[in-house]
C-alpha cells in the first residue's frame, strides 16, 4: 500500500472543491468558463483560497498538492461546461489563477506546522509535570 494512499481522500475533496466552485460561477454567471466572469474573482478566488488554507493546515505537508488538485477541478470544470476546444487554455490559465491558493495554501501550512508543534509541546509539558509530581510524592 502507498504511503499517499491515506492523502487520496484530501486530493478527492480539493478537486471536487475546485470543480464545485468554478461549475457553479459559471452556472450562475451563465458563462462557459468560471474565470470569465467577476463572481470568479469576488466569490470562487476566496471560496478556493479558503478550502486550500483549511486543507494544507489540516494536512501540512507539502501543501502545493492540494492546490494541484483544486487546479485539476477547475479544468474539468471547463472542460465540462465549455465543451472542451479551450483544455490548453483552460490549463495555462487556471495556473495563472491558482497563484492565489499556493500562497493560501502556504499559509495554512505555516499555521498547521505551528499547531503541530504547540501539540507536541503541551504534550511535552504535561509528561514533565507528571513525572515531577510522582517525584514530589516519593
Amino acid at each position: 500500500m502507498s504511503v499517499l494512499s491515506g492523502q487520496n481522500p484530501v486530493h478527492l475533496a480539493a478537486a471536487a472543491a475546485g470543480f464545485i466552485v468554478a461549475s457553479g460561477v459559471a452556472l450562475v454567471s451563465g458563462v462557459p468558463v468560471a474565470w470569465a466572469t467577476p463572481h470568479y474573482f469576488f466569490l470562487g478566488w476566496p471560496l478556493m483560497c479558503l478550502v486550500i488554507y483549511l486543507l494544507a493546515r489540516a494536512y501540512p505537508e507539502r501543501p502545493w498538492r492540494w492546490t494541484l488538485s483544486m487546479m485539476l477541478g477547475q479544468v474539468f470544470s471547463s472542460i465540462f461546461f465549455g465543451g472542451g476546444a479551450m483544455v490548453p487554455v483552460a490549463m495555462a490559465y487556471v495556473t495563472v489563477l491558482s497563484i492565489p491558493q499556493f500562497f493560501a495554501g502556504s499559509l495554512g501550512a505555516k499555521a498547521g506546522l505551528a499547531r503541530q508543534s504547540d501539540r507536541v509541546t503541551s504534550g511535552s509539558d504535561v509528561t514533565h509535570n507528571t513525572q515531577d509530581d510522582s517525584q514530589d510524592q516519593a
